[in-house]
């Protein structure tokens, strides 16, 4: 794939943004969106399926060196392994293309800027443990954003040690005329697009409020005080509909549910954060990224149905508790 493939970005005034991707089929423009709408979207998703694959993958590595009998051979890869690999790796952009154009290219361009395959085993091994931290990179990179949502959102000052290293960022910029002079940034990578929408995210001093009826990061459309969001509840209505008549439940039982959702979430993530280091011995504290993705959704969705009326609270923190200590002791 050629150099200039990837993802171009123009900003636009009150944040709006500009997106084209360019690759082999030509350049299609994508909706136009906000910073702080991607951001806060990407902040959400779940990497479920994506996840799993990337553990096939991660385990796979750990045999790269390993011979037909079973036998660890330092610095020989097997060719077998090394082929499942890369063929897991070829269908997951497939997939992932058809899933999301953007994410799909973006994930392609990422890997072909790896170390090109020379054939020798020392170039091989390179290319797998800077492929699985490729894959790894835009889950781990997805915490981050959440824990400055979290920071913002609780006023805290951003600590400089916590986010060492965030707060700068190289990028390719392209001066271009149009009916005057304009920049455009080129993204080959998933992590690189979402790192730059940060960076202009806290810049700009964005207002992050924590919705005190469902539970999510948002930013507020006006000035004026807002504590729901606008994401729909139930029966096609909001937050901003629903907050005020479950004002008194969520007043006497909030803590039990959402809060406690959010501190597992923040458990959980320390548990399968663990699995990215390697430095750490294996313990059944580890989690892997699928089981992890597969928590959250559980939880998510008994959260959401104790807000709609679905669940009681004891209900909800019943599958939030017992979900992760199933994990906990597989």
């Amino acid at each position: 794939m050629e150099k200039d493939f990837g993802l171009y970005v123009t900003l636009l005034s009150k944040g709006n943004i500009k997106r084209d991707l360019a690759g082999s089929a030509g350049k299609v423009s994508l909706e136009d969106t906000t910073i702080q709408d991607e951001l806060i979207l990407f902040s959400e998703l779940n990497f479920g399926p994506y996840a799993e694959v990337v553990d096939v993958i991660r385990a796979s590595a750990a045999f790269l060196c390993v011979d037909n009998d079973n036998r660890y051979v330092d610095g020989k890869v097997n060719p077998h392994v090394y082929k499942l690999m890369m063929e897991t790796v070829a269908d997951l952009v497939s997939t992932l293309a058809e899933e999301s154009s953007l994410h799909g290219l973006l994930l392609r361009t990422a890997i072909e800027d790896l170390p090109a395959d020379d054939g020798t085993h020392q170039r091989r091994i390179q290319i797998c443990k800077e492929l699985v931290a490729a894959l790894e990179e835009l889950m781990l990179f997805q915490f981050v954003v959440n824990e400055v949502l979290h920071d913002l959102a609780e006023k805290a000052p951003l600590d400089p040690e916590k986010y060492e290293g965030l707060w700068e960022l190289p990028v390719t910029e392209i001066l271009a005329l149009d009916e005057g002079l304009f920049s455009r940034y080129h993204f080959r990578s998933a992590v690189s697009y979402y790192h730059f929408l940060l960076l202009h995210f806290v810049a700009a001093k964005t207002n992050v409020v924590f919705c005190q009826c469902c539970g999510r990061y948002f930013v507020p459309k006006t000035k004026s005080k807002t504590i729901y969001c606008d994401r729909v509840l139930k029966d096609d209505k909001t937050c901003k509909h629903w907050g005020p008549i479950l004002k008194h439940r969520l007043a006497t039982q909030q803590n039990e549910v959402i809060e406690e959702f959010d501190r597992a979430k923040r458990r959980m993530y320390k548990r399968y954060e663990r699995t990215a280091d390697g430095k750490q011995k294996p313990s059944q504290k580890d989690l892997s990224y699928a089981e992890y993705y597969a928590w959250l959704d559980q939880a998510t969705k008994a959260k959401d149905d104790y807000l709609a009326g679905q669940l009681s609270a004891e209900e909800a923190l019943r599958i939030i508790n017992t979900f992760s200590s199933q994990s906990a002791s597989r």
